[in-house]
Order: C-alpha cells, then structure tokens, then sequence
C-alpha cells in the first residue's frame, strides 16, 4: 500500500531542492524548477506526473496558503 500524499510536504520537498511555485489565474499551476538539480526534480516531479488528483491536492494547497491559511 502506498502512503497517502502530503500536497504541503511535497511542496516542501520541491522548494528543498531550490524550486518554487506559483498559482496564477485561471488556477493555472505553474513550477519553477530552473536551478533544481535533474535527479532531485525527477525524484519529486515522479509523484504527480499522471496523477491528476494530487495536482488538484498541490493546487488546493497553495490556495489555501495564498487565503491565508496555516497548513
């Protein structure tokens, strides 16, 4: 069984490796990931590619953060 997904760790993950983030309008998801070394993005990009799911979770994280709220 996997373990259940973490929108915020994963986002903390993505901004260890030195990338960033952002929600734009539209609720378009957009990743900064120019200075992230390629086998540390590839290990934290593998758990959303082709999950739709969690990048809706990642989205409504961040709106949440951007409403305010403490996560």
């Amino acid at each position: 069984m996997q373990p259940a997904f973490d929108p915020a760790a994963w986002l903390s993950a993505l901004v260890a490796i030195g990338g960033g983030y952002a929600l734009a309008s539209g609720r378009k998801l957009w990743f900064v990931v120019q200075d992230c070394p390629a086998d540390e993005l590839t290990t934290v990009m593998s758990h959303i590619v082709g999950q739709p799911e969690r990048v809706e979770a990642v989205r409504w994280t961040i709106e949440r953060r951007q409403a305010g709220e403490v996560l």
